[in-house]
């Protein structure tokens, strides 16, 4: 029985003995867990990251061949071929000029029209358009081609309103003002696939009285930048 207490009695006092420094070595683990956790969340307050815009258009000259196509029409049909010449002054604002060269001729509807009803209204073809314009991006964003089996395309869509001069065959050079919205895919730093459509407003003076003209132009080309790489101030 001495044995078995002295036994007990050991025991204890080692238990004893123990339970201070265990207790401290807890401590000690949940303030070092804490100075870690803080640490953590102080450096994720403070650390920031920036990522790069994919294309970026501020300072870029953009040269677009364009092909054009009124679709406004009724008894004539027009295809026309351009260019627009841009400088982009920020990622948002761009000035520039653009011209378009038209083809024209009658449709059929106008020739049925004028035998079987001996009506001819008078229409005349287009010929050039050449004038300046500005343009702004309002939203940007970007999507996968085909799912998540394809790139990212980055786009944006802007709004674009300017002036020029309008003439038609065998008439007089016209003032005209234009408006309208478009948007621009991005295929690569130094190309995009734009398309837009706007609305060219101008008087056409007929024989017996001007009239106010709409012609609706859906346009579509490539624009080219230049230079054809952004140079970024920090690179990655």
């Amino acid at each position: 029985m001495k044995t078995w207490g002295s036994g007990i009695l050991v025991v204890v006092a080692f238990g004893l003995l123990t339970m201070p420094v265990l207790a401290q070595g807890t401590k000690d683990g949940a303030k070092e867990e804490a100075v870690v956790e803080v640490k953590g969340e102080s450096s994720e307050k403070f650390v920031r990251v920036i990522q790069q815009k994919p294309f970026v258009k501020a300072l870029r000259l953009e040269i677009e061949p364009t092909f054009n196509l009124p679709l406004n029409e009724n008894f004539t049909r027009h295809v026309g071929a351009g260019v627009q010449v841009r400088f982009h002054i920020t990622d948002e604002w761009s000035i520039g000029g653009d011209y378009i060269k038209y083809w024209g001729w009658q449709t059929d509807l106008a020739t049925e029209v004028g035998e079987s009803f001996q009506v001819f209204p008078e229409k005349r073809l287009m010929d050039f358009y050449a004038g300046g314009h500005i343009s702004y991006v309002p939203v940007t964003g970007k999507f996968l081609w085909f799912g998540t089996l394809g790139p990212v395309i980055n786009w944006d869509f802007y709004l674009i309103a300017g002036g020029g001069v309008n003439k038609t065959l065998h008439g007089n050079y016209h003032g005209s003002g234009n408006f309208g919205a478009g948007v621009r895919f991005v295929l690569a730093q130094w190309i995009t696939l734009n398309f837009d459509v706007r609305d060219y407003i101008f008087k056409e003076d007929y024989a017996h009285k001007g009239k106010i003209v709409n012609n609706v132009v859906f346009t579509a080309g490539f624009g080219l930048f230049v230079p054809f790489k952004h140079k970024y101030k920090f690179e990655k």
